[in-house]
């Protein structure tokens, strides 16, 4: 586009770390522009001016790192067949654009309002760019499904992973010495030939088999060049996997998701940090109160619970199973973003109605006595501590890890575009609306639930036993000197080779 900055311009910011913000300090600074804000002249100006050009720096840094992390696709699947991820990265060309092209440095009272101009403009698109982060994964999901070749790499088709788990008696076994996270592709890489002899691959080849797989040792192994698919990260089960090709049986499907997993965890946690710079900042210029507070976190508690109540007594047409919230130090305080709690614990709790009653009543048995949904608060030296107990039947041990997987949706991506887009709020009116929101379908889902809850230091997790019920622990860390938990592109990009066919608009 037109409007794009350079491309050496974009790679310097890119290619910078980013500043990485406390809850302290948010608070510190929210806290010092709130008591000047209606001061005039040049007090006003000063105090916001400071954190205007921190902005100015950083946020083209953020939104560099994520327009380089898409163009990059550090993942198996081939994204840029996908629309919304197509509109994501042109909106984010566009926000870098506004930020070094069009918009000058703050450094005058005009220049200044000009700045804040932009920050306006970018509250609107950060809503847009989350919509279409989730519609994209719903498309993606979709097109995984269906086994779209424009998307899913052969090596990942249905028909590929049948071969696999037909050869699995032939196929070529790996035994590494190293079990690090990170393996250096470049090493030489052992493996079992058809054969029965071991054999080391060239450190810039691979070793695959040619031709259909048969019972006899006939076969034999044909070097190719390797083939970057960056299908190995820190998640994967299988800690010295190099190259899911070939590995037999689905393997290869399970390195590909956690991949993927790893990556937009990344570019979720990324969309959410720069969401929050620009909205804090536009909160207190323009509505006189910042994002991260001081709050009482059972009353946050309480209103997602009558929230959640709400939301699924209009879907199901009758009343919801009893939140029972039971907090032991009622009047806890710390200093926390409360519409991330509120969406947290929404988003928990819809979870476990819809469980309970999807569990115990049917058409037939619309009468049943449903079990009471839990809500524990608890508060300790290191943390706040939330519980939220259903007796929903549980999930089975083989799906306990789907449930934390972005490719998994519960909705057709066409029958909730437009649902999701109008749900896609800010911060400021999100817990005002929320109650107005379907139950299921749009919003955070639990993985990004989750990595709301790792961004400031706190953690997620799910006990689930199948036939009973499952309990959710949420985590607020209670250090004010927890820094944003997301990491630079080059860290994400560290153990991955670019591809050719995508990096090239990056460099």
């Amino acid at each position: 586009m037109s409007t794009q900055a350079p491309k050496d311009v974009f790679r310097r910011f890119a290619s910078k770390e980013m500043t990485k913000l406390t809850l302290s300090q948010y608070y510190t600074a929210g806290r010092h522009l709130l008591k000047h804000r209606k001061s005039s002249g040049d007090a006003r100006f000063s105090a916001f001016q400071l954190t205007a050009r921190f902005l100015y720096r950083e946020l083209p840094v953020r939104i560099g790192q994520t327009l380089g992390g898409l163009k990059h696709n550090p993942s198996p699947y081939n994204i840029r067949q996908i629309e919304p991820f197509r509109q994501l990265m042109d909106s984010c060309a566009d926000d870098f654009s506004l930020l070094v092209d069009r918009t000058p440095a703050p450094d005058t009272p005009k220049a200044n309002a000009e700045f804040v101009d932009a920050l306006r403009k970018l509250k609107g698109r950060c809503r847009g760019n989350m919509w279409a982060l989730s519609q994209a994964l719903r498309e993606l999901s979709s097109a995984i499904n269906s086994g779209d070749p424009r998307v899913v790499p052969d090596f990942l088709l249905p028909a590929a992973a049948e071969h696999r788990r037909a050869a699995e008696g032939h196929a070529p076994r790996h035994f590494y010495s190293s079990t690090l996270a990170y393996p250096d592709l470049s090493a030489p890489m052992a493996y079992l030939a058809p054969s029965g002899k071991m054999e080391m691959t060239d450190p810039i080849k691979w070793s695959q088999l040619s031709g259909p797989l048969t019972d006899s040792a006939a076969a034999v192994a044909t070097p190719q060049q390797w083939a970057p698919n960056r299908v190995c990260s820190e998640f994967c089960n299988e800690a010295s996997c190099r190259n899911p090709r070939l590995w037999p049986g689905d393997n290869a499907l399970q390195c590909a998701e956690n991949q993927t997993r790893r990556f937009f965890d990344w570019l979720y946690a990324m969309s959410l940090g720069t969401q929050l710079l620009v909205e804090d900042h536009v909160a207190i210029h323009d509505y006189g109160h910042n994002l991260v507070q001081i709050i009482q976190p059972l009353d946050i508690a309480n209103r997602a619970a009558r929230d959640a109540r709400t939301v699924c007594q209009r879907h199901y047409g009758f009343a919801a199973p009893e939140i029972r919230v039971v907090a032991p130090t009622p009047s806890v305080t710390t200093t926390y973003v409360p519409h991330y709690l509120y969406s947290m614990l929404f988003q928990l709790l819809k979870n476990a109605l819809r469980a309970t009653i999807e569990h115990h009543q049917t058409s037939a048995a619309r009468s049943v006595h449903l079990p009471v949904v839990r809500l524990v608060m608890a508060s300790g030296d290191e943390d706040v501590a939330f519980k939220v107990s259903d007796e929903g039947g549980g999930i089975p041990l083989s799906q306990v890890d789907a449930i934390w997987s972005y490719l998994k949706t519960t909705s057709d991506p066409a029958s909730v575009a437009s649902s999701a887009k109008n749900g896609a709020l800010s911060s400021v009116t999100f817990m005002n609306r929320a109650s107005d929101m379907p139950l299921f379908g749009v919003g955070d889902g639990l993985p990004m639930t989750r990595q709301i809850a790792r961004y400031f230091g706190g953690d997620l997790d799910l006990v689930s036993m199948e036939g009973v019920g499952t309990d959710a622990y949420l985590h607020l860390s209670r250090s004010r000197n927890a820094a944003e938990h997301t990491s630079d592109l080059s860290t994400l990009l560290h153990s991955a080779e670019p591809d050719p066919t995508v990096s090239s608009a990056f460099v």
